[in-house]
């Protein structure tokens, strides 16, 4: 349910699991008259996806572990560039110990590096919603979030049939000359 709909401001129905939406007056009833099958999920206004759960549940959606997933891309232990599927995602600061079920406190770990985690002096930093954690090592050195770097794809104009030629001969980049020159060889 809405949180605005919930204090009466709107009127956006909620959703029951298994039955679908409901009117915002019967989930307000319903929540005044103390169910407690209702959890926090704060969702992305802008698709919907689920991006906290907060302490009522400790298992991840599916969303949220997507999410994960393509903001870390790899293990996010530092020098680590496991990338296999087999990572996990882990709470930074334990369940146990008060942590949420947040992307800010979730993060790829190999199964090596998660076990360490758990047993060793490694502390990880908060994440955020676009970057990865950083790491505190057990002599207390910091490790700045190692974040992928993604390049932009370039495309010449002219592998683009119907693009219109350009006027003036394009610059390459000494990259792109190497290239041409490898292939032509």
């Amino acid at each position: 349910m809405p949180v605005l709909s919930l204090l009466g401001q709107t009127d956006e129905p909620a959703v029951l699991d298994g039955f679908g939406p409901i009117p915002a007056s019967v989930a307000r009833r319903l929540v005044a008259d103390g169910a407690g099958s209702f959890y926090r999920v704060l969702v992305d206004p802008r698709n919907g996806a689920a991006l906290e759960i907060g302490r009522t549940r400790y298992r991840l959606t599916e969303t949220i572990k997507r999410w994960i997933r393509m903001r870390d891309a790899k293990c996010t232990f530092p020098g680590c560039n496991n990338r296999t599927p087999d990572n996990d995602t882990d709470h930074l600061t334990a369940w146990q110990h008060g942590g949420t079920t947040n992307v800010s406190n979730l993060a790829q770990l190999c199964p090596k590096h998660h076990r360490l985690k758990h047993h060793s002096q490694w502390t990880p930093h908060p994440a955020t919603e676009n970057q990865p954690p950083g790491w505190t090592s057990p002599t207390g050195r910091h490790y700045n979030a190692e974040h992928q770097d993604a390049e932009p794809t370039h495309w010449p104009p002219e592998s683009w049939p119907g693009w219109p030629q350009s006027p003036m001969p394009m610059e390459r980049s000494l990259l792109e000359e190497a290239l041409l020159e490898s292939l032509a060889v």
